[in-house]
């Protein structure tokens, strides 16, 4: 999965759905002018082709330096390369009017394939995560919770490895009534988005229920969970003072750590687990 918001995601479908477009018309354009015989464009047989299709203009625009950080992007960057290479071999030959063989051409043909088919690979990927996410938090949605946990306490079985679950409520209320319900939102987007961030992709956030959260903690036993809470709940401290600085605001944070062992249902472990309140105040 792609661990971006689901703004992000939803702003990178879009990007695909034209990439493919603006892919589609360069393809049909050199197509043209094979069949045809007719004078290559210079900008498709300069070195630099990848970046002067409608693409390559649009992929290395300043706008989308994020977007070319991403590794999914990074494999696209690099087929988009070697299809352009390959298509300006063969108008390079046109020009100096030698004939285009069949293992000149196959070779452009599959790559042109390839490259489209990783396109829309990458797009149900990304539609595929967009539906898997919280919109505001960008915590997993709590249907593909148990799911994964099942698959994890599979893993716990088989290696022997350890796992826990921390589990964080945020108790908004007193917030929600003194500053408004968005202020709420935006304590509780910025927070997960902080949580995530810290955790990295090994860790995955769940929005369980409301402002409750299950986080899987892979390869970690009790006593390391424990040291990852504290310094998940400073980065929540974080978030509260730079939301609400100056106010006289706490924040209750209701917690639980609770390894996942291998033959336990998840259901029991998740409701036997003793909570405990850990208090922010400003």
């Amino acid at each position: 999965m792609i661990n971006v918001t689901a703004q992000e995601l939803d702003t990178i479908l879009t990007t695909i759905d034209r990439a493919l477009s603006m892919h589609d018309a360069w393809r049909e354009q050199i197509q043209r002018t094979l069949a045809c015989k007719l004078p290559p464009r210079e900008a498709d047989i300069a070195d630099d082709a990848h970046h002067q299709c409608a693409f390559g203009q649009w992929f290395y625009g300043p706008a989308n330096a994020s977007l070319r950080g991403l590794p999914s992007f990074r494999k696209v960057e690099e087929m988009h390369q070697i299809m352009h290479n390959r298509a300006r071999e063969l108008c390079v030959r046109l020009k100096g009017h030698w004939p285009v063989t069949p293992s000149e051409y196959d070779p452009y043909i599959e790559q042109v394939a390839r490259f489209r088919a990783e396109l829309v690979a990458l797009r149900q990927k990304v539609f595929e995560t967009l539906h898997k996410i919280d919109p505001l938090t960008g915590a997993y949605c709590s249907a593909y919770l148990l799911p994964d946990l099942e698959r994890e306490q599979a893993v716990t079985k088989a290696q022997g490895q350890a796992c826990s679950l921390l589990m964080l409520r945020f108790d908004l209320y007193e917030i929600n009534q003194t500053h408004g319900r968005a202020k709420g939102d935006e304590i509780l987007r910025a927070s997960i988005s902080g949580i995530r961030d810290a955790l990295g992709r090994e860790q995955k956030v769940y929005r369980y229920a409301g402002a409750e959260f299950v986080i899987c903690l892979s390869g970690k036993d009790a006593s390391e969970a424990h040291k990852i809470r504290g310094s998940l709940l400073a980065i929540v401290s974080k978030v509260l003072e730079a939301t609400l600085g100056g106010s006289n605001s706490s924040l209750n944070i209701f917690y639980a750590i609770t390894e996942l062992d291998s033959d336990t249902y998840i259901e029991q472990l998740i409701s036997l687990a003793e909570r405990a309140t850990y208090t922010i105040k400003i």
